[in-house]
């Protein structure tokens, strides 16, 4: 029995129970037992108080696991390096928009290995960081920036592909320092403008050359 078929079986147990004090308490007073039904009336009150205080109590702990398992939820759906959406997220958001145009663009970083050799993967990984958030701030309202997984990156946005290639050129133009060493931010882009609902089509066709 799931929590919500539980809570209704306890609902109407006790309505029952209640329909039934209520009758005796009835009858009792009908034939004038008034000592008897006060005594089962007092008893029937402790009892729904008791029922209430258990029921309070159950209530208060399955909404703090229910937030336990939303809190888990939202750390599963992001990469912990940079702190984006992961790749489901991100094929979510384009399956959802099934019926609509959207456009995509996959960055994928240039050289990760000699990044990677040289400032160890902790330097890679603030190298990461630091291209995900020029990400972020090049998104807009409604536009959703994932992680892939490795050095690749997806923006899905309604923006036209022009203005969105302009953007993301202007943010990654700038170089970035690790350890002290200024290198240029190497990237590759690419972007398409294609119906949702396939993500692997919508990844497939910005990952092409020349697009």
């Amino acid at each position: 029995m799931d929590l919500a078929q539980s809570v209704t079986a306890r609902r109407w147990l006790s309505r029952v129970s209640t329909a039934l004090v209520l009758s005796v308490l009835l009858v009792l007073l009908l034939s004038r037992h008034t000592a008897l039904a006060a005594v089962i009336a007092m008893v029937s009150l402790a009892v729904q108080a008791m029922l209430l205080a258990v029921e309070s109590n159950r209530a208060v702990r399955a909404g703090q696991r229910i937030a336990e398992l939303e809190a888990d939820l939202a750390v599963a759906h992001l990469d912990p390096v940079t702190g984006l959406a992961v790749r489901r997220v991100a094929e979510q958001r384009i399956f959802d928009a099934a019926g609509t145009d959207v456009t995509v663009a996959l960055i994928d970083v240039d050289g990760m290995h000699d990044i990677n050799s040289v400032h160890t993967h902790d330097g890679g990984d603030l190298y990461l960081a630091e291209l995900a958030g020029r990400l972020v701030r090049a998104a807009e309202p409604g536009d959703l920036v994932a992680r892939l997984g490795g050095d690749e990156f997806v923006l899905v946005t309604a923006r036209d592909p022009q203005t969105l290639a302009f953007t993301l050129t202007a943010a990654v133009a700038p170089p970035v320092t690790i350890d002290g060493i200024t290198r240029p931010m190497r990237v590759s882009i690419g972007i398409c403008r294609t119906p949702g609902g396939d993500p692997h089509i919508a990844v497939g066709l910005a990952a092409m050359p020349g697009s």
